[in-house]
């Protein structure tokens, strides 16, 4: 992946998960990597909230949240405002609704090897906005 010093602005990553040890270490992987980070979130009415009041360029979302939640919600969301995501997940890609198919998985455990993957993969497919609020593509 580009450092963010290449590319302008670093790119904001939306976390989900209700593991506070594992969300602490998703949110270091990726402040280590470079991007800014919302959250984590462990609640569905959370992360809407978070949605609504900030902007971010792709989301790590975990499938089964507090309170035997779905992200689901959450996920309708993200697509309408075109915000791609990643889904993580214990239950593999069988355990993802198939209405989200086509979502990217990253299967727990996984190593920080496949997040910084994922993320690239992600970050190269769609564009995203630099400080100035102007497209980035990395």
């Amino acid at each position: 992946m580009q450092s963010s010093s290449a590319t302008g602005a670093a790119p904001t990553v939306l976390i989900a998960e209700d593991e506070f040890l594992l969300a602490l270490e998703i949110e270091e992987l990726l402040r280590g990597m470079g991007c800014r980070v919302v959250g984590p979130a462990a609640g569905v009415s959370e992360l809407l909230a978070l949605i609504e009041r900030t902007s971010c360029d792709l989301a790590f979302l975990d499938v089964h949240l507090r309170h035997d939640e779905t992200v689901y919600a959450v996920v309708d969301r993200l697509r309408a405002r075109g915000i791609p995501f990643v889904f993580m997940t214990a239950y593999g890609e069988e355990g993802i609704d198939p209405r989200y198919a086509d979502a990217r998985v990253i299967c727990k455990p996984f190593s920080e090897h496949q997040i910084e993957s994922c993320l690239s993969a992600v970050l190269r497919s769609k564009p995203w906005r630099g400080e100035d609020g102007l497209p980035r593509r990395h």
